[in-house]
């Protein structure tokens, strides 16, 4: 069993590292940040935006990591682990909503 659990935090750590690198990558694109300005955001607004979105992100595949690590490890079971992804998803969410609105009320 230890092998098995060795096995899978081993594919958590390997899908967080490709996670990671798929936030750095719309980073160096600027992607979020050329979307913002196709949708009728300012340059400035919609530079901070992104700095704000990607930084959510990096918190997000951390975040993501740690509950699912937490499985793993036995920490927490199946029931709670779904429990728990909706509850950070719905922070995450939230947090990105939060980050929109003061970049638009900032702009106004």
């Amino acid at each position: 069993m230890n092998i098995l659990r060795r096995v899978a935090q081993l594919v958590l750590d390997i899908s967080k590292i490709q996670a990671e690198a798929v936030v750095k990558m719309y980073a160096r694109f600027g992607l979020y940040r050329r979307l913002y300005i196709v949708c009728g955001f300012p340059e400035g607004t919609a530079s901070r935006l992104e700095e704000r979105l990607l930084a959510l992100g990096h918190e997000g595949v951390t975040e993501q990591h740690e509950i699912l690590c937490r499985l793993v490890r036995g920490d927490i079971g199946g029931a709670q682990l779904v429990e728990e992804l909706a509850q950070w998803f719905s922070g995450y969410m939230e947090s990105c909503q939060a980050a929109v609105m003061d970049e638009l009320h900032a702009a106004a």
